[in-house]
């Protein structure tokens, strides 16, 4: 699937989802971009919003692409999708729990306003043993964040998912 259908089909999605939802839910809150363009290592950039929801979408430097989706509301979700062509079937999990750590440490380091990623790859990297892909690991009192992949023999795709649950 090319960069521009996965686009096209992230995008339809995002509006399937805010169509779907005909009673609008009032937020107070709306997403802000986590990046901008003109940062180092990104070579194209967009970002998009609707309402309490957002998707911005990164091509970076290594040869990633990352989709960050956000939805703002009673709860707090961002979900950062890390896609990198190659066949990565034969990874074990513990090394796509390194790569969420290495990854956001990576990120922290583009400009000082995303400085605070560094602290999520610090908490993935102490929580890494006793980690599993796909499942919500509490870091906090009704904060979590989960690692998960989908591969083929195609591309790789790292997940992670950080989650703020409203009491």
């Amino acid at each position: 699937m090319s960069v521009q259908t996965r686009h096209l089909f992230l995008a339809l999605c995002l509006l399937a989802l805010a169509s779907a939802c005909q009673r609008k839910q009032s937020c107070k809150y709306k997403p802000a971009p986590v990046f901008e363009a003109g940062l180092p290592h990104i070579l194209s950039y967009q970002y998009q919003q609707d309402g309490s929801r957002s998707l911005e979408t990164m091509e970076l430097d290594r040869g990633i692409l990352l989709e960050i989706t956000q939805d703002v509301c009673a709860d707090t979700r961002q979900e950062f999708r890390f896609t990198v062509p190659g066949n990565f079937t034969s990874m074990p999990d513990s090394l796509w729990l390194r790569e969420a750590s290495r990854q956001f440490v990576f990120l922290s380091s583009f400009s000082e306003k995303q400085s605070a990623l560094q602290a999520w790859g610090d908490v993935i990297e102490q929580m890494r043993s006793d980690m599993k892909l796909g499942e919500d690991r509490e870091v906090e009192p009704g904060v979590f964040v989960r690692v998960d992949k989908v591969v083929s023999p195609e591309q790789g795709v790292l997940m992670v998912v950080l989650s703020q649950k409203g009491e």
